[in-house]
């Protein structure tokens, strides 16, 4: 039987947004400059009809540039979220909370 033979099915995962959210928390906890997500938050997923937008809101370290971490977090979040789910991430919004002495 050749490829062409063989029919595929299509097929519709669905993915919550508690794993997506999941799935953006852990990216960020190994980011440099990342003192950690602000306590008692949620990370926001906005459905954008086939894609998604996410808001994360962490504290920086106090020792870190927050441009470059912010851009980073934007960086990985987006990538984690796409390798790990195939969610198309158009947007990662980064607010940065605050600036912590030590790691949460």
């Amino acid at each position: 039987m050749s490829m062409d033979q063989i029919k595929k099915s299509e097929r519709t995962i669905q993915i919550s947004d508690e794993v997506l959210r999941q799935v953006a928390a852990l990216s960020v906890k190994d980011i440099a400059g990342v003192a950690g997500l602000v306590p008692d938050t949620k990370v926001g997923i906005m459905n954008l009809g086939g894609a998604i937008a996410v808001e994360v809101k962490i504290l920086v370290k106090n020792d870190s540039r927050a441009a470059t971490v912010a851009e980073r977090v934007q960086q990985t979040v987006k990538q984690s979220i796409q390798d790990m789910t195939g969610v198309t991430t158009v947007h990662v919004n980064v607010e940065i909370s605050g600036i912590a002495q030590e790691v949460l």
